[in-house]
């Protein structure tokens, strides 16, 4: 049995979760066979609802509850889950994605959970000094300390400051 036989790759579309998914597509040739891939949308990025379970929301219910303006950045977000998808397809895996809403560390972990995988793949921003002394939240380090499983850290490169 391949011992992260299960991903999950949370993605904030960000640079450093390019990297990541650069890391996932590695953990093929560690006999990798699923990712399960997660966007988070934050409730104070949007004027959602928070919805007690991540695997119930539906698109349809999303667009029925968000603004004209908002439906716009949403299918973004939809069409962005859909392109790593589809990249991730072609490396050869099973591919599920997951959009919710809710605070990214939770969700990472409830979802960690629900979908019992063996890896979680996660970029960390790291944070500057004022950050650091107000300990203000990372969710990588959250998720660090509360994770069932693995987490595999990918941190930014020292030359990307």
């Amino acid at each position: 049995m391949p011992l992260f036989k299960k991903i999950l790759y949370p993605t904030d579309f960000s640079d450093l979760a390019e990297v990541a998914k650069d890391y996932v597509k590695k953990l093929k040739e560690a006999n990798a066979k699923e990712v399960v891939i997660l966007h988070v949308i934050h409730p104070l990025e949007f004027s959602l609802p928070q919805f007690d379970d991540p695997f119930a929301l539906d698109v349809a219910t999303l667009y029925a509850h968000v603004p004209e303006i908002e439906k716009a950045i949403l299918k973004s977000h939809e069409e962005r889950l859909k392109e790593i998808e589809e990249e991730l397809k072609k490396e050869g895996f099973k591919v599920k994605s997951v959009l919710t809403v809710g605070e990214p560390k939770e969700e990472i972990l409830s979802v960690a959970k629900q979908e019992k995988v063996n890896l979680i793949v996660i970029g960390y921003h790291g944070k500057g000094l004022l950050e650091r002394i107000l300990e203000i939240g990372s969710t990588a380090k959250a998720v660090i300390k509360k994770a069932e499983c693995p987490v595999l850290v990918v941190k930014r490169r020292e030359d990307e400051d």
